[in-house]
């Protein structure tokens, strides 16, 4: 029976059944699903409450790692986050000081030396929730203080900061 001739409710259910084992299994079910019915794999991944980017996150590293034949209790240890990191400058060549890398360092360290930048030692991480209008208005300040515009986000906003603090507490 072609993969085609299976019913949208069926895959949904397998899929569903992989999720509570492992990211691996989901992450192959869903690049199986990507290439044998690519016209159904959101609907699926939407369904399962899997959002578009982790899902094709999760099949690229399916597509990847296997590939590369990294050994499963490898990739288990290493976790989808930072697998996901460092699949976008994967090749045959450094995957394995990639692989080494995401197992020495955190999500965040890894992507900062990913970008050719050192870690900050004991960093402390800040998290705000603000309104839309206040976010507009910190983002326009930490970019008018060095910020860089990344896609929908903002890099180098670490420094920005200080920088704005260094100006509040400079004029104080």
């Amino acid at each position: 029976m072609a993969t085609t001739d299976i019913p949208l409710e069926k895959k949904v259910d397998i899929a569903a059944s992989f999720i509570g084992d492992s990211f691996l299994r989901v992450a192959k079910a869903l690049r199986k699903l990507q290439d044998d019915d690519p016209e159904i794999f959101l609907k699926v991944a939407e369904s399962l409450g899997i959002s578009r980017r982790k899902a094709y996150a999760l099949a690229r590293i399916d597509r990847q790692f296997t590939e590369l034949g990294v050994e499963e209790n490898r990739l288990y240890v290493i976790g989808w986050s930072k697998l996901q990191i460092v699949g976008r400058y994967l090749t045959d060549e450094n995957a394995e000081y990639l692989l080494q890398l995401a197992e020495q360092h955190t999500s965040h360290d890894l992507e900062v030396l990913l970008r050719g930048e050192t870690p900050v030692e004991d960093a402390k991480v800040v998290q705000f929730y603000l309104a839309l209008k206040d976010h507009t208005r910190l983002r326009a300040a930490l970019v008018k203080y060095g910020a860089v515009v990344s896609g929908n986000g903002l890099a180098k906003t670490e420094a920005a900061l200080m920088a704005l603090v260094d100006k509040a507490i400079s004029t104080t």
